[in-house]
């Protein structure tokens, strides 16, 4: 089978196909002034979404959510265990008209062994702000893999970015964060061997697939 990896104009048509299923969020919640008045700082372990049985999935990790003065989210996360040299999308995700349920887990699987990111949603809910290294943080920016953390090439990611978003800065303390693309099948891309994205056909199920998830939910 030929290998296809993710290209710009895939990434444009999965940004868009999220945008269709309303998986932008707009949850609100009390901003809890822990340690200061100034500042709240909350800090999640990130355990795997997928069975063990789904290859290469188990990888592991921790977050810290700083919430500071005037708007700004500090945000890091610090992963291992993922697709060495390939691009993770993350997102800081939230529950807009109901309690956040938390990270799913290998029974949200649907059936067919895997949690897509449809699975996934009814339990971490909608966007609220995209990890990117650069430019936009918005859930337009959802799948803009050119401007996600690669991980080296043991498999590693160390993320840490500073930005303005009043969504994120107000959820801050109820966030859920997930890190996304697993490389099924070993072969250093993203392709289509394990299917298309439960969001589009023009991707790659393992570019869209959550890895890790965590937060106060858990």
């Amino acid at each position: 089978m030929r290998t296809r990896t993710v290209a710009s104009t895939t990434i444009a048509t999965v940004a868009a196909a999220i945008a269709s299923l309303g998986i932008a969020g707009s949850a609100t919640a009390a901003h809890d002034d822990n340690p200061s008045s100034k500042v709240g700082t909350y800090t999640y372990t990130l355990a795997p979404v997928q069975a063990d049985s789904v290859p290469n999935s188990q990888g592991w990790g921790s977050t810290r959510i700083t919430a500071l003065p005037n708007g700004k989210v500090q945000v890091q996360v610090r992963a291992s265990g993922l697709a060495p040299g390939l691009p993770h999308a993350m997102h800081l995700h939230g529950e807009t008209d109901m309690p956040d349920m938390g990270c799913p887990g290998p029974a949200a699987d649907g059936g067919d062994g895997i949690v897509s990111v449809v699975d996934g949603l009814p339990s971490y809910g909608g966007i609220l702000a995209s990890l990117t290294t650069t430019g936009d943080t918005t859930a337009a920016s959802a799948l803009a893999l050119d401007r996600y953390p690669v991980a080296d090439a043991t498999g590693r990611i160390s993320y840490t970015r500073t930005f303005v978003d009043e969504q994120a800065w107000a959820n801050a303390d109820t966030v859920q964060v997930v890190v996304h693309g697993i490389d099924i099948n070993g072969n250093g891309a993203y392709d289509f061997e394990a299917g298309p994205s439960s969001l589009t056909s023009a991707a790659p199920l393992e570019a869209t697939i959550p890895a890790l998830c965590g937060g106060i939910a858990n």
